[in-house]
């Protein structure tokens, strides 16, 4: 090899090991919030209220059991086809959750590839590492919603976008984008609210080249618009009662929220969004970028495009939905790529001794807090819940798949604990009949000290009386709520 070859190869290693060392960064990045999601999966908290709807659902498609009434029009059926896909092999607790977490991992790759795209290496790793530790995206990614999922795909959508207009025309392959927006509008009918901030965005960004690209932009419009409005617009697409739109404007009719609810919500969640390692570390950059951005026009239009994005879609799904800190999802990668320019700023101002030292303690800082902190959301159904999931499967022990029925206000968790066919109350009759119900199935009242949607008075005295044999009990009457369990046999059973 000549002395000329020799040099030719040492100046092309380092890219090509930068590279190498981004990948060896990120693959550890995504080894610890994979370990997280594992460990909070496996410390076994029931599930709560929508995971076991969206876990039921997915058990009927994977096994074939009964519909029951709780899956709503407004609730996108993306997420349970995806697990059902598991749930032939096994279906728990864990193996739902488990689905999810691996949209975790493909957010975190997507916001590496856009924050590369558009910056560097260095702050698509630091937006990748805050978005991994963030205690909202941890708590997401553990339970069963599909908040994540949705995320993960509408940032593919942008990823496409972003990537095919880097030329002087938009490159074809930008039609991808149509199906990956149908496929996460499937999993989240929010879901068309970010990929369309961000695909005006990106579309003022690379204005140019987009005007220069109309066969394109209008072919992916079409692709786009037409079956998306299919799905959400109307009922037949799906083969629901409503179309989602119409039952999503009649939920939100029968909820006496004002519009900014969910600015008053977040407001109040202030402490797990914010305070705390990844959050303050999150609002600091996003100082420190806008400064950067300010004074390097250069990257004016990028930063611009990345906090848009980021600001925009927060206050947008806070005036849409009432506050529950999932809903913010989609808006923590873009917060996080604006949050790392900054701080990728400020680390080039710094000794580098000083930078790798304060790198390695921040990062320890954001892995702890967001285990922590991420933890302690996923963790509450262990106290609201563990009774309820006990009395369950002792149901489950004790009957027939399918061939018992179960009155109570907790309906998905009993269901998917009991694997019995469950109903709500009446409260304004004593009504042991459902059209849901087997014939002549097995008949249980399942009452939870001060539990939601129990009737009380007359109603309640009713339900009792029509007991028939001895009931069971799990936990003990206490001051607190979702203590105490009461299970019994009715007299149709």
């Amino acid at each position: 090899m000549t002395a000329d070859e020799k040099a030719e190869m040492s100046a092309s290693q380092p890219d090509s090991m930068s590279l190498k060392i981004e990948m060896l960064v990120l693959g550890g990045i995504g080894f610890l919030f994979a370990l997280i999601c594992v460990w909070l999966v496996a410390r076994g908290a029931p599930l709560g209220h929508d995971e076991a709807v969206y876990a039921l659902k997915a058990r009927t498609l994977s096994e074939g059991t009964t519909s029951a009434f709780f899956w709503n029009d407004y609730r996108a059926p993306g997420l349970p086809m995806i697990l059902a896909l598991i749930g032939r092999y096994v279906s728990s607790d864990a193996s739902m959750r488990l689905g999810v977490v691996v949209f975790g991992g493909l957010t975190i790759l997507l916001t590496w590839l856009i924050g590369r795209k558009l910056f560097d290496g260095q702050v698509g790793l630091i937006a990748a590492a805050g978005l991994a530790f963030s205690p909202v995206v941890v708590a997401s990614a553990s339970s069963v919603w599909p908040d994540l999922p949705g995320t993960a795909l509408g940032l593919a959508v942008l990823a496409v976008l972003i990537f095919s207009t880097h030329r002087d025309k938009v490159s074809w392959w930008v039609l991808v984008a149509a199906p990956l927006s149908i496929a996460a509008t499937l999993v989240r009918f929010g879901a068309p609210i970010p990929i369309g901030i961000g695909a005006v965005a990106v579309a003022v960004w690379r204005w140019e080249v987009v005007r220069r690209s109309l066969p394109q932009v209008a072919a992916l419009g079409m692709l786009t618009a037409l079956p998306v409005w299919a799905m959400l617009g109307t009922s037949r697409f799906l083969g629901t009662a409503m179309s989602p739109l119409d039952a999503i404007a009649s939920l939100d009719a029968s909820n006496d929220f004002p519009f900014y609810q969910g600015l008053l919500d977040y407001a109040k969640m202030a402490d797990f969004l914010v305070l705390h390692p990844s959050g303050i570390l999150l609002v600091v950059g996003m100082i420190f970028g806008l400064i950067t951005a300010l004074g390097k026009a250069a990257r004016d239009k990028s930063f611009l495009l990345s906090a848009g994005v980021a600001v925009v879609t927060v206050l947008v799904l806070a005036l849409t939905l009432h506050g529950e800190y999932r809903y913010l999802t989609p808006a923590y990668p873009w917060l996080w790529i604006s949050a790392a320019v900054g701080l990728s700023a400020a680390s080039r101002s710094m000794s580098r001794a000083y930078v790798r030292s304060g790198a390695i303690a921040l990062l320890v800082l954001a892995i702890v807090g967001g285990a922590s902190d991420g933890g302690v959301e996923v963790e509450k159904n262990k106290e609201r819940f563990p009774d309820i999931r006990t009395a369950a499967l002792q149901l489950d022990d004790t009957t027939a798949d399918g061939e018992c029925g179960v009155i109570t206000g907790y309906i998905p968790q009993v269901a998917w604990y009991s694997r019995c066919i469950t109903t709500n109350y009446s409260n304004s009759e004593v009504r042991l009949t459902s059209t849901s119900f087997p014939e002549d199935p097995r008949l249980y009242l399942l009452l939870v000290q001060d539990g939601k949607r129990q009737p009380d008075g007359a109603i309640l005295d009713g339900y009792l009386a029509k007991v028939a044999g001895d009931c069971f009990e799990v936990g003990e009457p206490d001051d607190g709520p979702f203590r105490h369990v009461r299970v019994c046999p009715l007299a149709n059973s």
